[in-house]
């Protein structure tokens, strides 16, 4: 989004930069997670919307301030109100018409129902959705709730300290996972999944500091098949000094059955994207 400065690396999308410019037409827009922080309370709707559009693409801006709002269902009369008028499910809409006024290819969704009520997180959701099938929109939806994921995503990436670990299909990930933190996530939920309780070191073990994580494999002191819970097998020891990375496997293709699934190659382990599910080698 070009809020910090990058530390190292480059950011593509659909193998173009992203421009870190203001003032130039950027792909991606962001709708942050607290809609009651996130917008301007001295502003109107109208001028928090007309704000983004970009200048000299739109004849009439007020006329287009009022068609994004209907996107979001709201009605073109909130334009005149500020965030303080309305409800926290109203200011979030707002915030996506915000997002869709830049006109974007993708959208970065980061909680964005996290800090509403239940009873409005079903709705924003429905309009996310609805949005993403009637303007051909990408979103990266960042959430904490599989069950929020399960129902909007098409792929999931799941993270850990930072790192990938797994990716797929949601309904292969959710269904079948592969990696043990993804298994440790879908364990956690009432009512979920139980993949046998976790040995006593792994079970007591802290998260690490995000700021200062691990060598070799991130979640290998809380891994439950990992050198921690399996001392005795001095394969395991890898996990310790060997970071494993995201590699494309034999036959992968970017399909919609592509999958990521740990692997051995050699003496180094890797996360590989294969289009079969096999077994955690790891």
């Amino acid at each position: 989004m070009g809020l910090t400065p990058l530390a190292s690396c480059r950011i593509l999308l659909g193998e173009r930069p992203v421009p870190a410019r203001s003032g130039v037409w950027r792909p991606l827009q962001m709708v942050f997670q607290d809609p009651y922080a996130s917008l301007d309370p001295r502003m109107t709707v109208g001028r928090t919307v007309a704000e983004a559009i970009p200048r000299g693409r739109v004849p009439d801006r007020r006329a287009e301030v009022a068609r994004l709002l209907a996107l979001v269902d709201l009605d073109s009369a909130r334009a005149a109100q500020y965030p303080a008028q309305l409800s926290g499910g109203q200011r979030q809409r707002v915030a996506l018409a915000r997002a869709l006024a830049g006109r974007p290819e993708v959208i970065i969704a980061d909680e964005i129902t996290s800090a509403l009520d239940v009873s409005i997180q079903g709705t924003v959701l429905n309009l996310v959705r609805d949005l993403r099938r009637r303007l051909g929109l990408s979103v990266l939806f960042i959430s904490h709730n599989l069950a929020v994921v399960r129902y909007v995503a098409d792929s999931i990436a799941v993270m850990y300290l930072g790192r990938i670990v797994e990716y797929g299909p949601t309904h292969q990930v959710l269904a079948d996972p592969q990696h043990p933190y993804t298994r440790d996530l879908l364990a956690a939920i009432p009512g979920g999944t139980s993949y046998g309780d976790p040995p006593t070191g792994v079970a007591d073990a802290e998260p690490a500091d995000p700021h200062h994580p691990p060598p070799g494999c991130r979640y290998h002191p809380r891994c439950p098949i990992g050198p921690v819970a399996r001392p005795d097998d001095p394969s395991r020891e890898l996990c310790r000094t060997d970071e494993p990375l995201l590699t494309p496997a034999r036959g992968w293709s970017p399909s919609p059955g592509g999958r990521t699934r740990p692997t051995r190659r050699g003496s180094r382990r890797s996360w590989a994207v294969r289009s079969r599910i096999g077994t955690p080698a790891c």
